[in-house]
């Protein structure tokens, strides 16, 4: 044999083993899943038989009650989502103690919290409550406008002008809960 074709007859037997290694591995793995397949719970298997059940049926003592069936309360599917009803809006007397700076109120759409001079914020309009948030518009004496867009409870905390913070609570429909605070 020459060199050359010693060199070939080696390159011919490694390939040879690769292939007979990688068949191997590839039947191995098919077997593994043809296993693991086998045990599966996904409840589409027809061969599968449910634990069975006693024959007899259970015989009550005459020492124990009969049992009653309980009466069936009324419960709502975990999937179901009940709407909430909206909150009672706020009077005006009710948003006009805001005035003080501290107080929780109940707003629509077009409410009015009056300004908090001492805290240099406001009056405030409140111009959209929905499922995006609650918006709220204040114009200062000078003709500035703030605008607080979209505010919600989780927002990760209350809305700050000048010295006024402005948490919404809940948002109901079309209605919202806030709280006005003095800004630490």
């Amino acid at each position: 044999m020459t060199t050359s074709e010693t060199s070939a007859r080696r390159r011919a037997v490694r390939l040879s083993s690769a292939r007979g290694a990688v068949a191997a591995v590839g039947a191995f793995l098919t077997l593994a899943a043809a296993v693991t397949g086998c045990g599966s719970d996904s409840g589409d298997d027809e061969g599968a038989s449910a634990p069975s059940s006693p024959s007899r049926p259970a015989k009550s003592s005459p020492a124990s009650p009969t049992p009653t069936k309980p009466a069936k309360s009324p419960s709502p599917s975990p999937t179901a989502v009940r709407p909430k009803k909206p909150l009672k809006p706020s009077t005006r007397a009710e948003l006009r103690a805001c005035a003080d700076g501290s107080c929780t109120v109940v707003v629509k759409r077009g409410a009015e919290i009056p300004g908090v001079e001492s805290l240099r914020a406001g009056p405030f309009t409140v111009s959209a409550v929905g499922p995006e948030g609650v918006d709220l518009t204040s114009v200062d004496a000078s003709g500035f406008t703030s605008s607080l867009l979209g505010q919600r409870p989780d927002q990760g905390g209350p809305s700050t002008v000048n010295e006024l913070s402005i948490a919404v609570l809940a948002v109901v429909g079309d209605t919202a809960k806030l709280r006005l605070f003095p800004a630490r």
